[in-house]
């Protein structure tokens, strides 16, 4: 096993004790979880089968491996970024119509009061 398969073996272990700890204190929702759960799958997946990797990142001209892990990962990471932006928008916006309708409903209820 190389040095690249230990590491990735152990951030693998160490995300997935990190999301499933956050799960259990009810830190993360189990539908965000899903997204975050997907890192750890593809470094074991890197871990276990590099061989492939190994040939697509010198195809792509990379020179080491973990330069492309890197790559990959902060992709991944971006793309993830994105949809929690979008998340928090469209949360955002909920939260806008709900507070519209609150003071709607507090105004119609002094009304109704004088």
């Amino acid at each position: 096993m190389t040095n690249i398969q230990i590491e990735m073996t152990i951030a693998t272990i160490i995300l997935f004790i990190i999301i499933m700890t956050s799960l259990k204190h009810n830190s993360m929702s189990i539908k965000n979880s899903i997204s975050w759960l997907l890192l750890p799958i593809i470094f074991a997946l890197i871990a276990i089968f590099p061989n492939p990797l190994t040939a697509l990142a010198h195809w792509l001209g990379f020179e080491t491996l973990s330069n492309f892990i890197f790559l990959v990962t902060i992709a991944l990471l971006i793309v993830l970024c994105f949809s929690l932006t979008l998340t928090v928008s469209k949360q955002q916006q909920q939260i806008t119509k709900l507070i519209q309708e609150l003071s709607i409903m507090k105004k119609r209820d002094k009304k109704d009061e004088k």
